[in-house]
């Protein structure tokens, strides 16, 4: 599951990557491309957004603090995967889905100074960029994982009646 988990962080890396690229090269200015509309209504739009903050534009302005908090989080949620005894399928994507999409902001935020965020779905009213989604889902992921399934997981992965051998000397 660790060569799974790291093909995986390094493919949605590289979605996230491609993605904004393509935003930026195709985006230009406040232009809105709008995809999918409900009469005035913009149900799915791409425009160009940096953002200098987190989630929600929060804490704008704090590029380095977010970096360097985003770094410790990443290398410590990738220790904590990696400690991991038994890794679930299910486990290993959410872990890769929060890394990839953690390590495609930090890029931004440390070769940019900002995230280029693009993506506008109603009825919300903030934008955000596919590292965002990898993140949002892979938590989703990892909770319905850690709710469900982790101790049936963990149960029928331990070793039966105890046959563990004990070294009482």
């Amino acid at each position: 599951m660790i060569i799974l988990f790291w093909i995986l962080t390094a493919a949605f890396i590289v979605i996230d990557r491609l993605t904004k690229a393509v935003a930026e090269s195709n985006i230009k200015g406040s232009e809105i491309i709008r995809v999918l509309t409900a009469g005035d209504t913009d149900i799915l739009a791409f425009s160009l957004h940096k953002n200098t903050g987190a989630a929600f534009s929060s804490f704008m302005g704090k590029t380095v603090a977010l970096a360097i908090v985003t770094a410790v989080a990443l290398v410590l949620i990738t220790i904590y995967f990696h400690r991991q005894k038994h890794k679930h399928p299910l486990m290993t994507v959410s872990y890769a889905m929060i890394v990839g999409g953690g390590i495609g902001n930090l890029i931004d935020r440390v070769f940019q100074g900002y995230v280029t965020d693009f993506i506008r779905l109603f009825p919300f009213d903030f934008i955000f960029n596919f590292a965002d989604i990898c993140v949002v889902i892979g938590a989703i992921l990892l909770m319905i994982y850690y709710i469900f399934i982790d101790e049936k997981y963990m149960k029928k992965a331990a070793p039966e009646n105890g046959s563990e051998v004990k070294n009482d000397k």
